[in-house]
Formats: structure tokens, C-alpha cells, sequence
């Protein structure tokens, strides 16, 4: 048996539960973004869907859960997908460039090798931005005595 406290009082977290009805909105904020995006499919290729489409995914079931305001976790929805295409148009870029200066044979290793990497940098960066600023949200309504702002 574990001794917690010399008192014989033990530590007691508070029961949070997640929020249903938040993860259900991002699902329908994420639906409505992609269903934009494929229209623009010209524009975007494969992996640039893939990547906001795993992105959506991930921070929807990681971060709205979470408690925190609803309008706060959209706005951080819809600025990492905003985030998510400007990486693609700036890799796509690159890869114009790196097949003009270095040849054709150096957009597959682009493409293959380096853009799930590339991919990665922005979901992780936007991922974490957005669950500081949750934590800072609690932390401010902590430190606020428990006031809804």
C-alpha cells in the first residue's frame, strides 16, 4: 500500500471529462474546410490534402477535448489549415526551384523523402502553439479566481 500523505489524506484529481459536443463542431469545421479545398484541387495536389486532412484529424481529437473556449480551438483550426496550404505552396516552391537549378530526379527525393518530414515541422509547431494557448487560457481564468470571461 502506498503511503500519499502523512495525514492519511490522499491526492484526488478532478474528474474531466472531454468535451463531446467541441470535438463534434471541429468535425464539422473540418468538413466544411476540406469540402473548400477540393475544389481547389488543381491548385493543391495529394499531399498537400493529405497532410491538412492528417493535421485536421490530429488536433481534433488531441485538442478539443481539451477544455477551453470553442471559438478559441476553431480559430486555431482554421489558422493551422491556413498554415498548413501556405507550407505547401512555399514546398511546392522549392521543389520548382530544385528541379530548375538541380534537375527533375531531385523533386522525387523532395516529394518522398523530404515532404513528410517538411510535413511534419508545420503540424507539430501548430499542434503545440495551439495547446499552449489553451493551457494559457486556463492558466488565465485560474489566476482570475475561477471568473468566465
Amino acid at each position: 500500500m502506498f503511503l500519499l500523505a502523512k495525514s492519511g489524506q490522499g491526492f484526488r484529481y478532478p474528474k474531466v471529462r472531454p468535451s463531446y459536443l467541441h470535438v463534434s463542431a471541429g468535425i464539422c469545421v473540418a468538413a466544411i474546410m476540406l469540402f473548400i479545398y477540393f475544389p481547389l484541387y488543381p491548385i493543391l495536389n495529394e499531399s498537400a490534402l493529405i497532410s491538412v486532412t492528417i493535421f485536421n484529424f490530429l488536433f481534433i481529437f488531441l485538442l478539443f477535448p481539451l477544455e477551453g473556449p470553442l471559438f478559441r480551438k476553431v480559430y486555431l483550426l482554421v489558422a493551422g489549415n491556413i498554415v498548413g496550404l501556405a507550407w505547401h505552396f512555399i514546398k511546392s516552391s522549392f521543389g520548382a526551384t530544385s528541379v530548375f537549378y538541380l534537375g527533375a530526379d531531385t523533386l522525387k527525393i523532395i516529394t518522398v523523402i523530404i515532404g513528410p518530414i517538411i510535413d511534419l515541422v508545420w503540424i507539430v509547431s501548430v499542434w503545440s502553439l495551439g495547446l499552449s494557448m489553451l493551457a494559457s487560457t486556463k492558466r488565465r481564468n485560474e489566476g482570475d479566481g475561477g471568473r468566465k470571461n
